[in-house]
């Protein structure tokens, strides 16, 4: 009795999906519901900026809640990250970023100055940039545009590693927004 109506539901179903789905040689999109994004939209030299901004750390958490009213600057920045590696997630529909700067900025002593992820979907990305000067990450999200390779959005936040044994154990909001964008080459 109901074999009949369920059969026709799975094949309506079967047919929506074989619709949906576009083999265009990339990575499986689906039409009309991702940004298109595939890897070698990532690939290249990165350039990364921050607006020049003095904000303060706040509402911190973690091993140092007591650097809240720390002051931090924007001043490393500009910086450029020749050799980005881009691999695909192991838990979601998204690229992970990362790489050590290449200009006369870098910190000898931090194999990784740029984390990150850009969602393969939605072209939303969030990054981490490390600051030579203040000794840790400015978080920021964002929106990586496909036509012009670029990535623009805001830092709000900053991840620190406070007992410097390699491992980022604070986290403190930002006291005002800070502008950043990007480029890949």
């Amino acid at each position: 009795m109901w074999t009949r109506p369920l059969a026709c539901v799975v094949m309506l179903l079967v047919a929506i999906f074989a619709v949906a789905c576009d083999d265009s040689g990339n990575t499986t999109i689906i039409n009309g519901l991702d940004c298109e994004l595939i890897r070698d939209h990532l690939i290249g030299s990165w350039t990364v900026g921050l607006a020049p901004a003095l904000p303060s750390l706040q509402n911190c958490t973690g091993l140092a809640p007591g650097l809240s009213g720390t002051v931090v600057g924007t001043d490393d920045f500009p910086a450029t990250y020749s050799s980005m590696d881009v691999f695909g997630s192991d838990g979601s529909t998204s690229f992970k970023l990362q790489a050590d700067r290449s200009d006369s900025g870098g910190d000898a002593s931090q194999s990784i100055e740029l984390t990150g992820s850009v969602q393969a979907d939605s072209c939303l990305a969030l990054i981490r940039v490390w600051s030579t000067t203040d000794l840790l990450y400015f978080q920021c999200i964002g929106t990586f545009v496909i036509s012009n390779q670029t990535l623009f959005g805001e830092c709000d936040s900053a991840e620190i590693d406070s007992d410097t044994d390699g491992q980022l154990d604070t986290s403190c909001s930002l006291s005002g927004i800070v502008d950043f964008d990007a480029i890949v080459n």
